[in-house]
């Protein structure tokens, strides 16, 4: 479970077989037992009906559980990228 901070509205679109997708950045604060250890943004992933039920704004706090995944890719120039982001199985508003 992680708790956090909306940075921006989500963006909204669906997938070529028409399933809804959110998609929007998180602040997480630091940790309070690392002090070395800054907060970070994130981006969340949500899929389907949790998609469709985000109606979050920036500033709102929420809680979501999913997965950590590492997405990868050749851009443009054909230099390998990657991100990491959370696939959201939950989306609750706090």
């Amino acid at each position: 479970m992680l708790v956090g901070t909306i940075v921006a509205a989500p963006e909204r679109r669906h997938t070529p077989a028409g399933t809804p997708v959110a998609v929007f950045r998180l602040r997480v604060p630091p940790s309070p037992d690392e002090a070395a250890v800054s907060g970070c943004v994130v981006p969340v992933v949500a899929f389907g009906e949790e998609a469709a039920s985000v109606e979050a704004a920036e500033g709102q706090e929420v809680e979501i559980e999913g997965a950590l995944t590492e997405r990868r890719w050749r851009g443009a120039s054909g230099v390998r990228q990657s991100r990491f982001e959370i696939l959201a199985r939950t989306v609750r508003l706090l």
